[in-house]
């Protein structure tokens, strides 16, 4: 073999330089989506303390239609289309042409958001009037006057999110793990020091958020000054570089806001229940997006833009290798704390939640209910959010819309059939599994035809990991019926976390007599790696 040809082929595969980086950008991610998600836990536990029952069920609607204006306009398209996009440019050494589209796609988004801002704000309280399925009027009209000082708030996420897209294509990961966390902290913030249950303390609070979305956006615009530099402001829609980015985005931003109109499609449904439902619905969703939201969405986001680089060079059996390490791992970590949930589900809502008198054994029971049925969603959308970040790796972001939307057709049909039966309020929970276990399905089946870029060795993976689970939820169930309550909060959060890390070493051990390699990888490339790059720097 000559020269040239044995450098092409020192070339297409990755370096052990690479993957380290890639382990411990992985393991920076994670703690700071750990911190981001610890303090919106926080969050809750504030509201469940500043607010009656009225205003945490206004509370938490206020944010939901400006949250969906943020996932249709502005959310899946950075993180999902410019950041591939701009790492594939990188390995094509393209940057710059590239960025004149990015600045244009960005520019039209920064006016199409201004004006759907403006809308929001006109026709805020009819908004809430067709959400609103309850029979609590004041809740409507407190969400519709909180979510008028939410509306700004978007687009100073969309900037953040423009820097936290654009850093994590440079693979600078260290720079935006820790942004959202700021925000949460100005969230705390305002509503401790302005909420209250009046509608002037409730609308304050909204005010003193809005202030928290421009600080994180400063943060991030000073972390990504040097790239963000690039950016240039222009509405010329014919360029070749922005048509093919709208090509991409455009399903991309739609899919993203399939996710939001589910959580509206659930809290539309959780209406109708008893008062506090839609409370105890968001306590619900923020636990089990816990675990997702740190090690898949943390997996997930640091495997994109070198996905994209090894699609975009052609060395398909890396791509193959890196998702089959990501999906193997995600899961690893995931599957435990789906079975701590199901099975300590009530001790978990009291551990997190139950800080006051306010906070009732009723309203720990309620949540509990609704976990039930996301226990199942913990593993199913970790799958889903890696093989989305896949597709959208390879430039195929229709097949995830077009997934998505069969999802969200299965989500509103189940919920509503259960609802019309009297099935209760873990029903919806139930009925959002089952559509998001279709919409998983769907998504491995036709990106496997892919062959050359298929994950290997997942049902193996499946197989032993399915066993591990059962031996950790036999343990954590002969353990929940030992005859002993806990009388005060410390007693009974070491309680709690005795049981947990009992359920860990239960998984953990009998993955070591199985011989998982995922649990070899974990260490040597998560913490063992981690700790070492650590005292290398002091």
């Amino acid at each position: 073999m000559s020269n040239t040809e044995a450098n092409k082929s020192i070339e297409k595969k990755p370096s052990k330089k690479a993957t380290k980086s890639i382990a411990f950008s992985t393991v920076i991610m994670i703690i700071g989506l750990f911190f981001s998600k610890g303090s919106s836990f926080l969050r809750n536990i504030l509201v469940a303390r500043v607010f009656d029952s009225t205003y945490r069920d206004a509370f938490i609607a206020a944010f939901l239609i400006p949250d969906f204006f943020f996932a249709l306009l502005v959310g899946g398209s950075i993180q999902s289309a410019i950041t591939p996009t701009l790492s594939r440019a990188i390995e094509k050494k393209e940057v710059k042409k590239t960025w004149r589209g990015v600045s244009v796609f960005i520019t039209w988004m920064s006016l199409i958001l201004l004006v759907a801002i403006g809308l929001g704000e006109i026709f805020s309280g009819y908004l809430y009037k067709i959400f609103y399925q309850g029979d609590n009027p004041e809740v409507v009209r407190l969400a519709g006057n909180m979510a008028r000082t939410l509306y700004p708030q978007i687009f100073f996420m969309m900037l953040a999110a423009l820097c936290i897209g654009v850093l994590n294509a440079y693979k600078k990961f260290g720079s935006t793990a820790f942004g959202p966390t700021i925000y949460n902290i100005g969230v705390l913030v305002a509503i401790f020091f302005l909420g209250a249950s009046n509608p002037s303390s409730l609308y304050m609070t909204g005010i003193g958020i809005l202030a928290a979305a421009m600080l994180f956006f400063i943060f991030q615009l000073y972390m990504g000054r040097r790239e963000v530099i690039h950016f240039k402001p222009s509405l010329n829609t014919h360029d070749p570089e922005f048509k093919k980015l709208f090509r991409l985005a455009v399903p991309i931003l739609i899919s993203a806001s399939i996710v939001q109109l589910n959580m509206l499609l659930l809290n539309s449904f959780a209406s109708r229940f008893d008062e506090g439902s839609i409370y105890a619905l968001n306590n619900a969703s923020t636990l089990w997006q816990l675990p997702y939201g740190i090690f898949a969405v943390g997996i997930g986001n640091v495997m994109l833009p070198s996905l994209a680089q090894f699609y975009s060079a052609k060395q398909y059996k890396e791509s193959s290798d890196l998702l089959s390490r990501s999906i193997k791992n995600a899961l690893f970590l995931t599957i435990p704390c789906a079975g701590i949930f199901l099975i300590l589900r009530v001790d978990l809502v009291k551990a997190v939640y139950q800080w006051s008198a306010s906070y009732t054994d009723e309203n720990a029971e309620l949540a509990a209910l609704f976990l039930i049925g996301y226990c199942a969603s913990i593993v199913i959308q970790s799958v889903i959010f890696i093989l989305n970040q896949a597709f959208y790796a390879i430039e195929n972001t229709r097949f995830p819309l077009f997934a998505g939307i069969v999802s969200m057709a299965v989500n509103f049909g189940l919920c509503y059939l259960f609802v019309e039966l009297g099935m209760g309020p873990m029903s919806i929970t139930i009925a959002y599994s089952i559509s998001c276990a279709v919409r998983m399905v769907l998504l491995a089946a036709v990106y496997r035809m892919h062959k050359k870029l298929a994950p290997r060795k997942i049902r193996v993976f499946l197989i032993k990991s399915a066993v591990c689970l059962l031996v950790m939820m036999a343990g954590l169930f002969l353990i929940s019926k030992l005859p002993f309550t806990p009388s005060r909060k410390i007693i009974h959060l070491a309680w709690f976390g005795g049981q947990c890390i009992i359920g860990f070493v239960l998984y953990f051990v009998t993955a070591f007599l199985l011989r998982m390699e995922e649990l070899q990888t974990a260490y040597n490339k998560y913490i063992r790696r981690f700790f070492k790059k650590k005292a290398a720097t002091h």
